[in-house]
This record gives structure tokens, C-alpha cells and sequence, in this order.
């Protein structure tokens, strides 16, 4: 690359540069902080809070098996919950042989019903959009610190504060790569993939697609927690759980599970697969695109239990818009995941957590 061309890159993406390096400035405060010496002995903390010993573990057994016995609605919640996940690892296995002896038939697995729309923007801008998000983060954490500093502030309620934060960044990515998409370059909603037309067809493609990915999503975490317990390894309690298990009071539950079932389906599917696919898409083919994206959505979860059931999903979350040219089914199929785990993390939470 010439001299030129450096100038003429640098005098069009002077404002993401500046963004860059505030971003990078910021990552090395936070790395050099106190406050990062501060989390990690936080966590330490909570890590050693969370190991019980085989005594505690029959305790907790035999206080789950008293609870159940005298709470009649959660006993048969706990019941219809895992009567329904039979049911659904059932039909996921019979979907599931029907798609693979389609494909040994030489078939598709699933019929095509469009293709995702061509996007209008490049690569540059997935980074521009993905720079301008961590801009606008790392901006409201200064702003929210020097408000804190001068209310003089020492003990914030961190649980309520990370609820907040987490809401506003998923509302954040949400605005920007709709002003990217709508305002910047004139393709509306329809250019994300995201239309109502044929909507009772995609929501049987959602279901059917999510009761596919059951079974292997099961496989894929028997097989981690296997080698979880081969290898001893004590896997970091992700921030999301962490801070489900911790949430108390109505409202504040109530905004989480807004923010994990809809909030945040919406704004990652909108720019995983309804804008940065069709980038990659057009790029490296179809079959590359989908593991490049899904392997980035799942890396980005940064959790390495958590990562191999993300990438499954997150496959079939772009196969889904690939086969539909509709970013509705990956959507609903995202929700409906995240639904399931808010739900068995709540009930996990009353009947195993103490009180």
C-alpha cells in the first residue's frame, strides 16, 4: 500500500482512528488499574464461595428434596420442566435423523426460501461499527466513574449497575448498526434481513430449527464437562449467570430477562448475521461465512465452556438466515434459546441456591 492511499485511509476513517485509540488508551488504564487487581481477588472470592465440599453438596441435597416435598408448584414445575426437555431432545433427535438422511440422500437438509439481501456496505464498515460500539461503552464507563467520584460514591450496587450497563450497551449496538444500515446507506430494516413477510413460516423454521440443535447442543456440553473434570479445570463463572444468580427484587429480574431474552437476541442477530454476514457472505462463500461469523459470535462470549454450544448455535443461526433471506427465524430461534436458559437458571436459582 502506497503513501497515497495510507493518507487518503487515514484523512476517511479519522474519527474510528480517534476512536481506536481512545479505545486502546483504555484498555491499558484498565489493565494497569487498581480496580482490575480489585475484581480479580472479587473473584477469587466468589470462586471459593461457589466450591462446596461433599458435605455441604449432601446438605444441599437433602435441602432440595425437603423443599420440593413441601413446595407442591415448584415440585411440578421441576417435573414439567424436565418431562418438556425429554419431549423436546426427543423430537430434536427425530428432526435431526430426518436431516441426516436427507443429506445422505444427496438432499438438502432444508429447503431455500431466499437469501439473505446483498449488502450495500464492506468490511470497513463492520469495523467502523464495531469500533464506534466499543467507543461509546468505554465512554459511558468514564462518564458513569466521574459521576460516581464526585456524588462521592464508594459502594455502588454493582449488580444493579452492571444490569444497567449491559442494557445500555446492547441498546447501543442496537442504534448504531441502525444508523449504519437505515440512515447511512438507505437500505432500511429489509436490508438486515428483517421483514414480517411469511412470519408464521419462519416461526415453524425457529422451532424447528432450535428443537434440531437440541441433541447436539446436549452432546456438545456432555462432552465439555468431561473434559472439564479430566483436565480439573475450574471454568470462570460468566458475567451474564453471575449476575442472574446474584439480581434480588422484582423489577431489577425483570429488566435482565428483558435485556438476555429480547434486547440482546435483536441486537446481536441484527449485526452478526443481518449485517456482518452478508459481508463475509460475499467475500469467502457461503459455508466459510457462516463458521468466520459464528466462530466470532461465539468468541466473543468469552467463555470457554460456553464457547463450542455458542458456535453450534451460532451456526445454525446463520444457516437459518441463509436458507430464508429472513434475520426472523435466527431471532426468534435466539430467544427462544436465551429463554430457556433464563428459566432454568431462575429455577436453578430457587431450589439449589441458599437463601
Amino acid at each position: 500500500m502506497s503513501w497515497d492511499k495510507i493518507r487518503k485511509f487515514a484523512g476517511e476513517n479519522r474519527i474510528y482512528l480517534l476512536m481506536l485509540a481512545f479505545i486502546i488508551a483504555t484498555e491499558i488504564f484498565l489493565v494497569v488499574s487498581p480496580m482490575s487487581e480489585k475484581k480479580e481477588k472479587l473473584t477469587e472470592k466468589k470462586k471459593s464461595h461457589m466450591t462446596l465440599s461433599p458435605q455441604e453438596v449432601l446438605a444441599q441435597e437433602d435441602r432440595i428434596k425437603e423443599l420440593l416435598a413441601h413446595n407442591s408448584l415448584l415440585g411440578f414445575t421441576v417435573t414439567a420442566s424436565t418431562f418438556l426437555s425429554a419431549v423436546a431432545l426427543l423430537a430434536g433427535l427425530i428432526i435431526g435423523m430426518n436431516c441426516i438422511a436427507r443429506k445422505l440422500n444427496g438432499r438438502d437438509i432444508m429447503a431455500a426460501y431466499g437469501s439473505p439481501p446483498e449488502a450495500p456496505w464492506k468490511f470497513i464498515d463492520v469495523l467502523r461499527v464495531i469500533i464506534a460500539f466499543y467507543f461509546f461503552v468505554y465512554t459511558l464507563q468514564w462518564i458513569e466513574a466521574d459521576i460516581l467520584n464526585l456524588m462521592k460514591v464508594k459502594n455502588p450496587n454493582e449488580v444493579l449497575f452492571d444490569v444497567l450497563n449491559a442494557t445500555l450497551m446492547d441498546v447501543i449496538g442496537l442504534v448504531i448498526v441502525l444508523y449504519f444500515a437505515v440512515k447511512k446507506f438507505k437500505s432500511g430494516l429489509a436490508g438486515l434481513g428483517l421483514t414480517v413477510k411469511n412470519i408464521a413460516r419462519n416461526m415453524r423454521i425457529a422451532i424447528g430449527g432450535y428443537l434440531t440443535i437440541i441433541p447436539v447442543l446436549a452432546i456438545i456440553m456432555i462432552l465439555v464437562f468431561i473434559g472439564i473434570r479430566v483436565f480439573s479445570y475450574e471454568p470462570p463463572e460468566t458475567k451474564a449467570l453471575e449476575i442472574l444468580y446474584e439480581a434480588k427484587g422484582t423489577k431489577l429480574l425483570l429488566i435482565l430477562t428483558a435485556l438476555v431474552t429480547i434486547i440482546g437476541p435483536i441486537t446481536e442477530e441484527l449485526f452478526f448475521r443481518g449485517f456482518a454476514y452478508p459481508v463475509f457472505r460475499k467475500k469467502m462463500g457461503v459455508r466459510n461465512a457462516i463458521l468466520l461469523v459464528s466462530f466470532i459470535f461465539a468468541m466473543l462470549h468469552m467463555n470457554i465452556v460456553s464457547f463450542f454450544p455458542i458456535l453450534a448455535l451460532g451456526i445454525l443461526l446463520a444457516y437459518l438466515y441463509e436458507k430464508t433471506g429472513s434475520i426472523v427465524p435466527s431471532i426468534a430461534v435466539h430467544i427462544i434459546h436465551n429463554s430457556a436458559v433464563i428459566f432454568f437458571v431462575f429455577l436453578y436459582k430457587l431450589i439449589a441456591l441458599p437463601k
